[in-house]
């Protein structure tokens, strides 16, 4: 077995701690951005649970985009805090026991792509479904939250 020994200048050998350290704060950075951006969904998810509109819209930007993914269109169901209140309400009032979880999640960047499992009971039997949603996020603000289409989990 041959051993290659490189040579260094010691610029190159100055340079190289300094790049390991480069690359450690990215990896950090990334990993505190995910956390942050996780956190802010959960808080959202949390509110919801409770069914306290204000508290989920405490993590949004005032011009929130609600969309929904059906028959491969996307539709906008809100524009603004306003609307996804009111739309709230509806929600809340047709499914009195709505309730929802994280089951998995995926970030990159601003961007959080989560396996959320909807609870809802009728007739005093719980039922659930799985679906894929995004969150958008600007600012450390959910600035966008897409729906997909649900599935059994």
């Amino acid at each position: 077995m041959k051993i290659t020994v490189i040579r260094m200048n010691a610029s190159l050998r100055k340079a190289i701690p300094l790049l390991l350290l480069f690359v450690l704060l990215c990896f950090q950075s990334h990993a505190q951005q995910a956390s942050v951006t996780l956190d802010r969904v959960a808080s959202f998810m949390q509110a919801y649970n409770a069914h306290d509109i204000d508290a989920m819209l405490l993590n949004m930007s005032d011009d929130v985009k609600w969309f929904n993914v059906a028959d491969n269109q996307l539709i906008a169901e809100t524009t603004d805090k306003k609307q996804l209140y009111e739309a709230m309400q509806a929600h809340f009032k047709a499914k009195p026991n709505a309730r929802s979880r994280i089951k998995d999640s995926i970030a990159l960047g601003d961007t959080l792509g989560v396996i959320e499992e909807a609870f809802s009971d009728k007739n005093g039997i719980t039922t659930s479904q799985c679906a894929m949603s995004i969150y958008q996020l600007s600012q450390g603000l959910i600035i966008s939250i897409t729906y997909y289409a649900a599935a059994k989990c």
